[in-house]
């Protein structure tokens, strides 16, 4: 299993970019950007489908994990949990379910 870091870019926190750092020495690094679609048209498609916050959290985490095992990596675990990543996520997604 592999350890990556999902960093949120300082200036567009809807963007999560991940290193993956596997033998430097060797050139193991890979990197991506993920673009985390929460605008009012996305949102209120998963309110449809009845997903409450914490639901539209877990969808969000569902699809970051999708990626990252589709295009980088199928074992890994994120470095610091996913308590930052969502963290960015919940305010832009949180404002539709108040």
């Amino acid at each position: 299993m592999k350890v990556i870091e999902l960093k949120l870019a300082l200036v567009r926190p809807k963007f999560a970019d991940i290193d993956v750092i596997d033998n430097l020495e060797a050139g193991g690094r890979k990197r991506c950007t993920i673009t985390v679609d929460y605008s009012e048209y996305d949102v209120k498609a998963l309110i449809r489908e009845g997903l409450d916050l914490e639901g539209a959290m877990e969808h969000y985490k569902e699809r970051i994990t999708y990626i990252v095992k589709r295009y980088l990596l199928t074992d890994f675990e994120v470095k610091d949990g996913w308590d930052e990543v969502l963290g960015a996520i919940r305010p832009y997604v949180g404002k539709y379910y108040q």
